[in-house]
């Protein structure tokens, strides 16, 4: 796991003597989508921090900015999303969830990820259609007017390892995007921590080539 934004190489299990504090910053970031490959006793792939400006379009323009996930990949991909929930742990107060966003027009997967959320400070009715698991967090967020913000703390370079690819109809080892954000309540509070990745765009990707060729 690279640890910052100088392509410094890493292991995915790096000698936490040397590295404790990269270490305990980078699983911090990552939270929950560690907690459930620790959960089934996988390793993580080996991510790569970057700043904004070093993600390569198109995905800068899908990751680099505050709004929410949802909303932005409906646009991009003019259809509205479903949810999937591909494992989940949950507290009267509390929801972990891995999980992937679908194309409602053409089912195929375009993103995924993990998101923990705190349930306390959300009204009744919010908190019942989150814990059904049956629609994406910023569609609930949307539609109940919750005022709520993003604040990304992180982007990052992952190849796909099985359970990646596999969710997102990748080629095993292929570079995927993502980014670590967290949602803030009106108060500034975090209630909500998620990690995102994106699939491989290549019509986007051959669209943005001709551009900057042109």
């Amino acid at each position: 796991m690279d640890f910052s934004s100088n392509n410094t190489v890493m292991p995915v299990t790096p000698d936490r003597s040397e590295a404790s504090q990269a270490y305990a910053e980078a699983i911090h970031r990552l939270l929950p989508f560690h907690f459930f490959y620790e959960k089934a006793n996988v390793d993580l792939p080996d991510f790569t921090f970057l700043e904004g400006a070093e993600v390569p379009y198109p995905y800068r323009s899908l990751l680099v900015h505050e709004n929410d996930m949802t909303p932005t990949l409906a646009a991009f991909h003019h259809s509205k999303l479903y949810l999937k929930v591909h494992s989940h742990e949950s507290t009267d107060e509390f929801v972990m969830r891995l999980v992937s966003l679908h194309s409602n027009a053409s089912d195929k997967p375009v993103e995924y990820g993990a998101i923990a959320i705190q349930l306390g400070g959300l009204e009744p009715s919010v908190k019942e259609l989150i814990v059904a698991g049956e629609m994406p967090l910023g569609a609930i967020l949307g539609e109940h007017s919750v005022p709520h913000r993003g604040s990304p703390g992180a982007y990052f370079s992952v190849p796909a390892d099985l359970a990646i690819s596999q969710a997102l109809g990748q080629t095993p080892g292929e570079t995927l995007y993502g980014r670590c954000n967290q949602l803030l309540d009106a108060e500034g509070m975090v209630f909500a921590d998620i990690v995102e990745i994106l699939p491989r765009s290549n019509e986007s990707e051959n669209w943005v080539q001709s551009v900057s060729s042109s």
